[in-house]
């Protein structure tokens, strides 16, 4: 079996975080520039989770029929083109469009890279594999918050579209060179009519669901914080270079996170792990809480807040996209793409509405919703458990 370069993997994997991540701390820029709303400008995150889900529920499928490598080339190469025709853009109608396009085209790259692991690994060691491939990827959003604040504070908000094209293109050549080939028996067919009743079956499944649900909160808890810590780091008097440095800590919490699940998920078991993470995720928005409303501290106590809760989202992550993905044993193309369309489709719903509803002038409004999101997990996950343990009884 071909063993896939895990460095490679990790990097086509944050490609939709590069595209959020870098973006994420000239927002406040692009509001003042374009003279938009708050809600217009956090559509700019939106619409791009809306299209990286949609474009996963096809790339999902196509992959499993067309081969991962040929549909990973193509969607870089969509988000390369998008990118730096983005950074031209003259109003916020022609940004949005070209947004919805870099989102289609990411979708690729987070479902196909994540599904080349559970190609190439059995179940255990594709949860350790996925857990080390993540604490990889999570050095990468430390760089580009901290990379895209100077872009944007020195230069303005269009460098860092450019940026996303020039590493975009330099992946591109890198999986030409060293990219090959997992997937060694290719779906017969790929009619819409045929995936409709694949994903009918996924949905149906409910460990499927249960762990779908539980990544899909715990990752919505970080997709909405790209959107709304910006401006309540703002409110404590940080720069926009500060902010990316001062956030980008959540990805160094997320890294011990996952280092820390790679040693004990194999012991404890995926499952246990999950309800772990999201015990820890609910306690981590508790002290933010506390912070906000009784001690106001300033943004060092707000970003080891974030690393906690990086830490917490690194033990429920990884197991359960793993666990996501191998409940299905012939169309883990499938899961991956229909986990994920969840993953980011609930984050981009989460961020709007916790904007739409005054997140970005009242901080409460955002930890409320992280509250719901993190009930949500830990209920699901509880779930997970109880089920593996009323199916080892029977």
């Amino acid at each position: 079996m071909i063993k896939p370069n895990i460095n490679l993997l990790a990097v086509i994997v944050a490609v939709p975080v590069i595209g959020m991540t870098i973006i994420s701390p000239a927002l406040t820029l692009i509001k003042d520039d374009l003279n938009i709303s708050f809600s217009d400008t956090q559509l700019i995150l939106t619409l791009y989770f809306t299209f990286l889900a949609l474009g996963q529920i096809l790339s999902g499928p196509f992959s499993d029929k067309y081969g991962r490598k040929p549909i990973l080339l193509l969607g870089a190469t969509i988000y390369c083109v998008s990118a730096f025709l983005a950074s031209l853009s003259s109003n916020i109608e022609i940004l949005l469009i070209l947004r919805c396009f870099q989102g289609f085209g990411a979708a690729a790259c987070l479902s196909v890279g994540r599904t080349i692991i559970s190609d190439c690994f059995d179940i255990s060691e594709a949860a350790k594999q996925m857990s080390k491939m993540t604490a990889i990827m999570a050095i990468i959003p430390i760089t580009c918050f901290i990379f895209g604040g100077l872009l944007a504070d020195f230069w303005g908000w269009r460098t860092n579209l450019i940026a996303l094209g020039i590493i975009s293109l330099t992946l591109i050549f890198f999986m030409i060179l060293m990219l090959k080939e997992t997937l060694l028996n290719k779906a017969k067919s790929i009619s819409f009519y045929n995936m409709f009743l694949v994903y009918k079956g996924l949905i149906q499944n409910n460990s499927f669901n249960f762990f779908t649900i539980t990544t899909a909160m715990q990752t919505s808890m970080f997709f909405a914080m790209n959107g709304f810590m910006p401006y309540e780091f703002a409110r404590k008097g940080v720069s926009i270079s500060e902010f990316g440095i001062w956030f980008s800590l959540t990805s160094v919490g997320y890294i011990f996170g996952n280092i820390i699940n790679s040693k004990l998920s194999p012991k404890l078991g995926l499952e246990r792990m999950c309800l772990i993470g999201t015990v820890c995720s609910f306690s981590t928005v508790l002290i933010f809480f506390l912070n906000n409303n009784f001690l106001e501290n300033g943004p060092l106590a707000l970003s080891l807040i974030c690393v906690l809760f990086g830490c917490s989202n690194g033990f429920a992550v990884a197991n359960s996209m793993t666990g996501a993905i191998n409940s299905s044993k012939l169309n883990k193309g499938a899961a991956s793409g229909l986990m994920g369309a969840f993953q980011v489709g609930s984050g981009g719903l989460a961020g709007f509405l916790i904007i739409y509803f005054g997140g970005a002038e009242n901080f409460n409004i955002c930890l409320t919703a992280l509250f719901i999101m993190s009930g949500i997990s830990i209920i699901s996950s509880y779930l997970i458990l109880k089920k593996k343990k009323l199916t080892y009884k029977t």
